[in-house]
């Protein structure tokens, strides 16, 4: 019979018997509801709902054989489970009512096991979670039930159920082993590399991270790209966390105060509620730590005589459950903790990048939602970390007090009095954390949307001679930003101060209430319990400011998201024929035959970018089908705002925009300022559409590249650059317009897209894509364009005249127009006679084919973005030297002498203890309690006071110090790269190092740096303390420290290559972003918004990859650690207790152990940090390096104060290319054709007016960037044995300081550019500070924007460019023109005194009227020419009426000089090919 009499006392609850099986067991009842009848309660439960879950998913796995030993497995399990029930109902008597239950339930789990193994084979292609841990669980408890079986058998009966139960311990270890077995080679249409194992990994696979093992052996043996990383886990892929989740954390139905955290915690419940129950057992398991101490010291107090061997054994067996137990929980925590961050992020970037694009015009700009997507993200996600620790250290400090009280009684209250002034502290910090944190991150924004946004404009900001003062402005917002940064810091440092303070402190107090009560084992339990409730105390302090800031950054995301989304207010309900017209309406404009359909209706239209200030009033206009309809006017009369209302784009609207019926949405669009993203030509062009080679050659025929394709070095497969810095203005505008022509659309509206371009090549290009047998013609498509060429108005089918004050002068024919007499009979164009046919293009203008060939594309690499070979992954120690020379001596060793401060202080405090419990043990005591505790008070306030001075000195004077350096080299990088370096390099490359990069210097580095410090140091002294409870474990430290350097060397070289990915897998998602905010307008035009969300979330995904995989191999580090701390707590208590130590030194050991694993990880975690975060200067430090500067050796020569004084420029035999190397000294030419400039030969006599004039793209931008010293010669000409040479004013370009040269020529770009947002008007205009307000004022009167100015604030008032035309943008800059020259001459005037000084000097002007209308074309003549009269003038114009008032003018073609002389001689001279030009030009002009 099954009736267990050998002890009386395994029918009571116990846990644990008495009298017998000595005193060392549970008691059979406690064992049959504890280790049986819950646990198998519970799996049944959870077993049926899993098992109605997979019988939803279709079956995707194969593996017979495996399969088919699972299910044999489990029915022999099932077999012994129903040989017990039967035995238990056969033979029980005394435990039946226990024995009968608990095997019917076991049979019950064994059927579903059988029934939940099979699905979850066939149905889910990772190895059943829920078997595997059931099966682990049962089978520990299995284990001591069965010892307590065999010991309690005396009967055959009870043996023979014994012997059963081994069986089914058996069955269930083999079933652990088959459960978890990987099923990937069997699931169908599975492609390996498109899977992470992490998704096929099971329960162990994942708790122990063994699905990183390949990773980590990949990395160890090679050099890491981004293929060798695993692919992202589906269900964190953007694109399916946008389908689940993106409408449950919609702002806008969410409002309020921390709207969106609330709707994004509702969102994520499932995957943020995953590591509460490990978090659950890791408390548990921390919590049984005192209890060991307790235990084990009590048993070591005792006489060796008196102690039971098999405690010692039970606690030996305790100490591996709990720290093994402490390492797995973990482990299991933090995968889930850092899963679930990662789905936020995953969400959150593909949030606002929806946001962005669907975002209205004027609603921001790169910096916001730069700013936003990368360091509000990461912070949000550094923030939210730690989440689960505030519900978990609250309960944790709740039971940590209950439990010290139990140990101390009433001293207990003691460190709640310390815990209560640490909570007013931290309140009272919490009000400054949100505020600063917001102030610090809008100067990060301001400060990276202005770096980016200068990028692109950097030729255009060194030609104004700009750079000084824009570099200048940007070191001075890091300077601001890094102060307010350091403001922020500080309260993190309190935080860290006040979080520690319950540590240090609140022991010293207790001990002073307790003094008379202390012993050995109270002294070590009080301390391990109130190290218990001090570290989740110290861990909620940090976490607060962090999680406050957090939700700060959730709270700029959600003011971004909750901004009014682009609301396109155009209807596309259709039109009525013209006949259909109702009363209510307003005759149609008589010009529009009757017949003739409208794409577009316009009525009662009011349009403008703000409430206050309309850009178009009254607009009824019609766009005739099929029809070219031209838009002209003066400057700021509202032709680039018309076009936009045409798209939908305008935020202020009023009336209606009715598309016709059954309208193409899309629209191809070219901007006035065209975007182009820095890509090759063909990937500008064909942009998302799918290629068609015969549509591409059409367009590129249209647009006359083929040419220009011809004559670059990779044809249409070069680069453009950052906003197309390789290309002319007029190539960029062709590629824009080919770009649009390409789309598959009928209905084109075009800004502008002939202003830089040379009257032949205008001709042409609008013959091919304008006229009557022109491409959008044969496509019978709709087209608008908003010009100043003038001379194309009678190829016009509906021409609309704009007036100043955004209201429509005329709008009809050409004829009608003319016989209006208003402003278009004004304008002086006459009938032009029939247009050029295509077989009279010159051959030279024909498509050239070759320059279509899919030619080998160099991709634009940044030599900032690589750290060479084996430095990826052994790291670089010049890199450390480098950071340091930043740092200075003086911090460094601060930090040095203060960390091992506070090593000393942390550690010998333990040790102290140590010797006053000894004395307190001791019969006659030598010195009282005061003494002892007044010394360990001293050491614990060194302690705190070593933390604070080191926190300190790292978050505010190194990073102040190392980040205005750091910042200041890279800037300085920037603007004196070569024009090369922005054709070659992706602008979210270099943004990303003013972003992520300064981050992590700001951040991450210095915390990672001090972090190693502290905790190097203290855990030297731990390893001391620990080794004093045995002289043995101290033989163990080499081993243990070669088995960590090893580990070390493992993990360190994997997670450098990751960490170095990481930031480089951000620049193409931040190009992305650059690229989108940039051309908004053009993507949704081209409606290209799905397509840019599928790309955004591809790259998304892809920076994903590396920063997960680092976060996963951050925890494999974490749980690898806790098992050397499971081996040494082990090595503790086995010495401990079976060679009896002494009692004090292994207490002073067991509570240095609570804390030594935690201090380990922190070593090689934030070591590893370190590495990976140095990573950062790595990368600035390799981009200052290998970016060579424009300026070459020798060029050092800073000119007179009045140079240039004459203006002689003498060019003789220069040629240059863009494609050759900078640095290529003696060197031959590159071919001739791939010459921008070839052999050119030009002297210039002082005050000699020179204009230059040619096709697009043949070379006169170029000459202008070679006297600027932007574009340099090649170092031998083609034609001349001596070396080419420029010279102004006798002194050769080639030894002069480039800064300097472009200070001393006044040179106005054909792109305006301005200082930061914000900057005032007056500083604009005068950067250097040369002039007063007045001065300032007579100069923007000279050029006719002074009453604008004045219209918005003045003087002082903050300038948006935005605010302005193109063409007030560009009769600015010839105010600051002038400005300058009056400067300079009252400066000469001041020097020579008496003395009278000529007003002489050199002006470069490129295209400075290709945006006005003629009348103001003709006034910036006249004041170019009043004001600058004694100046040598360079111009680039295809205006040719600016030209014919010059003395001079130089034809150019393909790069060389082929034609000069006087214009009214040249236009006259048949055969010339200015004459050419002039007459093209003059075409239908009166």
């Amino acid at each position: 019979m099954l009736d267990f009499s050998g002890c009386v006392d395994d029918d009571s609850f116990g846990p644990a018997v008495r009298g017998c099986r000595d005193d060392f067991d549970f008691t059979i009842k406690f064992e049959k509801i504890f280790f049986s009848l819950i646990p198998t309660s519970i799996f049944i439960a959870v077993a049926l709902a899993r098992v109605a879950h997979l019988t939803r998913n279709p079956s995707i796995v194969g593996g017979s054989l495996l399969r088919a030993a699972k299910l044999i497995a489990i029915s022999a399990y099932t077999i012994i489970q129903l040989a017990l029930l039967i035995l238990s109902i056969t033979k029980s008597r005394k435990f039946a009512s226990f024995f009968i239950p608990s095997d019917a339930l076991a049979l019950a789990s064994a059927l579903c096991m059988l029934l939940l193994s099979n699905l979850e084979h066939l149905r889910s292609p990772r190895p059943s979670i829920l078997l595997s841990a059931y099966l682990f669980i049962a089978l520990l408890f299995d284990i001591a039930h069965v010892r307590t079986l065999w010991l309690a058998s005396t009967n055959s009966d009870e043996l023979v159920l014994s012997r059963l139960w081994t069986s089914g311990v058996a069955v269930k270890a083999s079933l652990i082993v088959l459960e978890s077995q990987s099923k990937a080679r069997w699931i169908v249409r599975w492609d390996v590399k498109e899977h992470s194992p992490e998704e096929t990994s099971g329960l162990y696979g994942l708790g122990a991270y063994l699905w990183l093992n390949r990773l980590f052996l990949t990395g160890y043996r090679k050099i890491l790209d981004l293929h060798d990383l695993f692919p992202l886990d589906r269900n964190m892929s953007s694109e399916v966390l946008q389908t689940r989740y993106a409408g449950r954390i919609d702002v806008r139905q969410v409002k309020g105060k921390h709207g969106l955290a609330r709707a994004l915690t509702k969102a994520l419940a499932v995957p943020l509620l995953y590591p509460v129950g490990p978090r659950i057992a890791l408390g548990a398991f921390h919590f049984c730590q005192p209890f060991l101490i307790e235990t084990l010291l009590g048993y070591l107090e005792r006489p060796a005589s008196e102690s039971s061997q098999n405690l010692g054994y039970g606690l030996i067996g305790a100490s591996v459950l709990i720290y093994v137990g402490i390492a797995a929980s973990g482990a299991f925590y933090w995968y889930y903790q850092e899963r679930a961050m990662y789905m936020v992020r995953g969400l959150l970037v593909g949030t606002i990048y929806r946001a962005t694009i669907e975002a209205e015009l004027t609603a921001g700009g790169d910096s916001e939602a730069l700013t936003l997507m990368s360091t509000d993200v990461e912070r949000i996600i550094s923030g939210c970390l730690n989440l689960h620790e505030f519900w978990a250290n609250t309960i944790e400090v709740a039971l940590a007090c209950w439990l010290l009280s139990r140990q101390i009684g009433p001293a207990f209250v003691a460190p709640l009095i310390v815990i209560g002034a640490c909570v007013v502290c931290s309140a009272a910090l919490a009000k400054f954390t949100g505020p600063r944190q917001k102030e610090w991150m809008g100067k990060i924004q301001k400060r990276v949307g202005l770096t980016s946004g200068i990028i692109g404009q950097m030729k255009h900001l060194k030609i104004s001679g700009l750079a000084e003062p824009v570099e200048e402005s940007i070191q001075t917002m890091r300077v601001d930003e890094l102060n307010s940064g350091a403001r922020f810091r500080t309260v993190l440092v309190l935080a860290a101060v006040v979080g520690f303070t319950p540590l240090c402190l609140s022991p010293v107090i207790t001990f002073a209430f307790a003094a008379r009560t202390l012993d050995v084992t109270l002294i070590f339990t009080s301390i391990s319990y109130i190290t218990l409730l001090a570290t989740p105390l110290g861990t909620l302090f940090q976490a607060v400011p962090q999680l406050l800031g957090a939700l700060t950054c959730l709270s700029r995301i959600q003011a971004f998201l909750e901004k009014e989304a682009h609301a396109d207010f155009r209807s596309f309900h259709g039109l009525p024929r013209p006949n259909q017209a109702t009363a209510e309406e307003k005759p149609r404009p008589e010009s529009l035959n009757s017949q003739t359909t409208a794409k577009v209706k316009v009525t009662n239209g009011n349009f403008g970018w703000h409430t206050e200030k309309l850009s178009l009033r009254d607009i009824d206009l019609e766009i005739p089908s099929s029809c070219l309809t031209i838009v002209v006017g003066p400057v700021a009369s509202g032709k680039s705002t018309l076009c936009k209302a045409l798209l939908g784009e305008i935020p202020v609207s009023q009336g209606e925009v009715i598309m016709a019926p059954n309208s193409n949405r899309k629209i191809g669009y070219c901007d006035q300022t065209p975007y182009l993203s820095n890509a090759t030509i063909r990937e500008n062009i064909v942009g998302f559409s799918p290629f068609d080679q015969q549509r591409y050659e059409e367009v590129i025929e249209a647009t006359m590249l083929g040419p220009d394709l011809s004559i670059l070095p990779q044809g249409d497969n070069t680069n453009v650059g950052s906003n197309g810095v390789t290309l002319s203005g007029g190539q960029k505008q062709r590629v824009s317009m080919a770009r649009a022509l390409y789309l598959d659309t009928d209905f084109y509206v075009f800004d502008d897209i002939l202003s830089g371009l040379d009257a032949d090549t205008e001709e042409q290009v609008f013959l091919r894509v304008f006229s009557s047998t022109s491409l959008i013609r044969r496509r019978h498509a709709t087209a608008v364009l908003c010009t100043h060429s003038v001379r194309h108005l009678p190829s016009a089918d509906h021409i609309i005249a704009l007036g100043q004050d955004g209201t429509i002068v005329e709008q009809g024919t050409f004829q009608e127009l003319l016989a209006n007499e208003k402003y278009v009979h004004n304008l002086g164009v006459t009938e032009r006679g029939p247009l050029l046919g295509d077989d009279s293009v010159p051959e030279s203008k024909k498509l050239e084919k070759s320059a279509l060939k899919a030619l080998p594309r160099s991709k634009p690499t940044a030599a900032s973005s690589k750290v060479e070979g084996q430095a990826r992954a052994t790291g670089d120690w010049a890199v450390y030297r480098h950071y340091f020379s930043r740092i200075g001596a003086l911090c460094l060793t601060a930090l040095v002498v203060l960390g091992i401060g506070g090593g000393f202080f942390l550690n010998f405090g333990t040790i102290w203890l140590k010797f006053w419990s000894e004395d307190v043990a001791s019969p006659n005591p030598s010195r009282f309690n005061g003494f002892y505790n007044g010394v360990y008070a001293l050491l614990q306030t060194g302690a705190l006071a070593s933390l604070f001075s080191v926190a300190m000195v790292g978050f505010r004077s190194v990073v102040n110090i190392s980040g205005a350096k750091l910042h200041r080299e890279a800037l300085n990088t920037v603007f004196n790269a070569p024009l090369k370096f922005f054709t070659i390099t992706d602008t979210g490359v270099v943004t990303n190092l003013f972003s992520q990069d300064m981050t992590l210097i700001d951040g991450q580095l210095p915390m990672a740096m001090i972090n190693v410090i502290l905790a190097a140091f203290a855990c030297i002294g731990m390893a001391a303390v620990i080794a004093t409870a045995s002289p043995y474990l101290a033989l163990t430290y080499p081993i243990l420290f070669a088995a960590m350097y090893v580990l070390q060397m493992f993990y360190l070289r994997t997670s450098r290559q990751i960490r170095l990915l990481d930031l480089e897998a951000k620049s193409p998602l931040y190009s992305h972003f650059i690229d989108t905010i940039k051309g908004i307008a053009t993507f949704r035009a081209f409606g290209w918004i799905q397509e840019g969300v599928s790309r955004n979330d591809r790259l998304l995904d892809t920076s994903q990859r590396p920063a997960y995989l680092l976060a996963m191999i951050q925890r494999w580090l974490g749980f690898t650690l806790q098992l050397i701390v499971a081996v040494l707590g082990l090595a503790v208590v086995t010495l401990s207790t079976q060679l009896r130590s002494n009692t004090a030194f292994t207490g002073a050991s067991l509570v240095t152990l609570m804390a030594f694993g935690e201090n380990l990880f922190s070593i090689i975690r934030f070591y590893t940090m370190l590495e990976t975060s140095i990573g950062a200067v790595s990368r600035l430090k390799s981009f200052s390096e290998n970016v060579k500067p424009e300026s070459r050796e020798g060029e050092d020569v800073v000119p007179p104060k009045e140079w240039p004084l004459k203006g002689a420029i003498q060019i003789s035999g220069v040629s240059a290319s863009y494609g050759s190397d900078d640095d290529a000294q003696g060197e031959t030419a590159s071919p001739p054709e791939h010459l921008a400039l070839n052999d050119l030969h030009l002297d210039i006599s002082p005050g000699e007016k020179v204009a230059i004039c040619g096709r697009s793209g043949s070379g006169k931008s170029s000459l202008l960037l070679l006297l600027l010293r932007l574009l340099d010669p090649l170092p031998t000409s083609t034609s001349m044995t001596h070396p080419p040479e420029i010279t102004i004013d006798s002194i050769p370009l080639s030894k002069i300081h480039r800064p300097s040269l472009r200070n001393r020529v006044i040179a106005i770009p054909q792109d305006a550019v301005f200082l930061p947002d914000g900057s005032s008007v007056q500083s604009n205009l005068d950067p250097l500070g040369q002039s007063t307000a007045a001065d300032c004022r007579s100069a923007l009167e000279a050029v006719g924007l002074w009453d604008f100015v004045a219209s918005r604030g003045g003087m002082e008032a903050g300038m948006s460019p935005e605010t302005f035309s193109q063409g007030q943008r560009q009769l600015f800059s010839l105010a600051r023109a002038i400005l300058r020259r009056r400067a300079r001459a009252r400066e000469r005037a001041a020097e020579a005194g008496e003395k009278v000084v000529a007003d002489g000097g050199v002006l470069l002007l490129d295209e400075v009227s290709s945006s006005v209308d003629l009348d103001t074309d003709g006034a910036m003549q006249r004041i170019i020419m009043q004001e600058f009269a004694g100046y040598t003038i360079v111009m680039v114009s295809h205006r040719l009426g600016m030209v014919m008032a010059f003395d001079r003018v130089v034809v150019m073609e393909q790069g060389r000089i082929v034609e000069t002389g006087r214009p009214r001689e040249l236009a006259e001279l048949e055969g010339s090919r200015f004459r050419e030009l002039w007459l093209v030009g003059n075409k239908g002009r009166s």
